[in-house]
């Protein structure tokens, strides 16, 4: 008599390179808050801590840039991005701009389960709101986001969009010291009911 196989409890696991491992260590220092902008990111000290080669880093720090995350200055160094007030004012109206065309563009296309997910991420948003968890509200509340801009079905703009928006989340929102509330959380569900009731 054969025994019931088990079944398979463990998701599969994703292979991520060392790259992406220091990219991911250095995007953890922007939304914690220990770097902050206009640190100097020096890639030799970066290397040391984490034992990894500079290579590794600098290429890292590439993908940073291009994600808006650092600026890389000749013969200077590389920095953490850092806004004035007018680049700020530019970027939040080009976005408010694109975000409300991707809405627009969702909205021929949104499905009943689109509608249920991005209800549920904004469930996630509350709770992390309701225990005063400033990382989780703004991770989860920049993925909201990131997951309205890709049901407008143009991949350019939603990665214009993300490559805009990211650094701004990191740390304009959180240099502002504002508290993150459930409040604040809930304010997303008109966004959700926006898309269920367009017509």
């Amino acid at each position: 008599m054969s025994k019931d196989v088990p079944k398979l409890v463990f998701k599969q696991i994703k292979p991520i390179s060392l790259r992406d491992r220091v990219l991911n260590a250095l995007k953890d220092g922007f939304f914690s808050g220990e770097l902050k902008p206009g640190d100097a990111i020096v890639e030799r000290e970066v290397a040391r801590q984490m034992k990894v080669g500079t290579p590794v880093v600098r290429e890292a720090l590439i993908a940073l840039q291009e994600q808006g995350f650092v600026r890389r200055v000749t013969n200077t160094g590389t920095f953490v991005t850092e806004f004035d007030l007018d680049e700020v004012r530019q970027l939040y109206t080009l976005r408010v701009e694109l975000e409300t065309l991707a809405f627009q563009w969702a909205r021929t296309r949104i499905t009943e389960a689109d509608l249920d997910e991005i209800k549920g991420l904004v469930d996630i948003v509350v709770q992390a709101g309701e225990r005063g968890d400033r990382r989780e509200f703004l991770e989860r509340d920049y993925y909201f986001h990131q997951r309205c801009w890709k049901l407008s079905g143009n991949t350019f703009l939603a990665d214009t969009l993300d490559r805009l928006m990211a650094p701004l989340f990191a740390f304009v929102v959180l240099a502002s010291g504002a508290p993150m509330t459930a409040s604040m959380g809930r304010e997303h569900y008109d966004l959700v009911n926006a898309l269920r009731n367009l017509e």
